[in-house]
């Protein structure tokens, strides 16, 4: 009797635990985490950025509904945007430039808006020579 008393405790035990475990998979963030979760406006990455260490200007007019932004780069001269596209994951704002120009064969920025600090900051990868960057731009006002 004694050991049908634990078998069927056990089987309780372990059927609760499953029901708990879907209820909690299963649950919907709580405003806490979606508050956390806070949006950004993407238009603040529209702007003139001038690259802190040289010369090199990034102009942003637009940020498009699909992803893609409207930009430029100059270096000083103008260099051919290949690809330019921005997402957002958790409030944060990250673009991705790749240029495809002669002496640029798919260098690519990836930078992240800093709001604090106004700045787009992350890796330039040189396509040429293989390297990666750590580079900042600040809003050129």
């Amino acid at each position: 009797m004694k050991k049908q008393t634990i078998i069927t405790l056990s089987v309780i035990t372990t059927a609760i635990l499953i029901v708990v475990v879907v209820i909690i998979l299963n649950k919907e963030p709580s405003d806490s985490v979606s508050t956390s979760a806070k949006t950004i406006d993407k238009n603040l990455l529209v702007g003139n950025w001038l690259r802190t260490d040289s010369d090199y200007r990034l102009q942003i007019s637009e940020v498009n509904e699909d992803f893609t932004l409207e930009s430029k780069y100059f270096n000083p001269n103008p260099i051919n945007v290949g690809r330019a596209s921005w997402q957002e994951s958790y409030g944060n704002l990250k673009i991705i430039i790749e240029l495809r120009d002669v002496n640029y064969p798919g260098s690519t920025y990836t930078l992240n808006y800093l709001a604090d600090k106004d700045l787009l900051a992350g890796d330039y990868y040189q396509a040429v020579e293989g390297l990666t960057f750590y580079v900042e731009f600040a809003r050129n006002k």
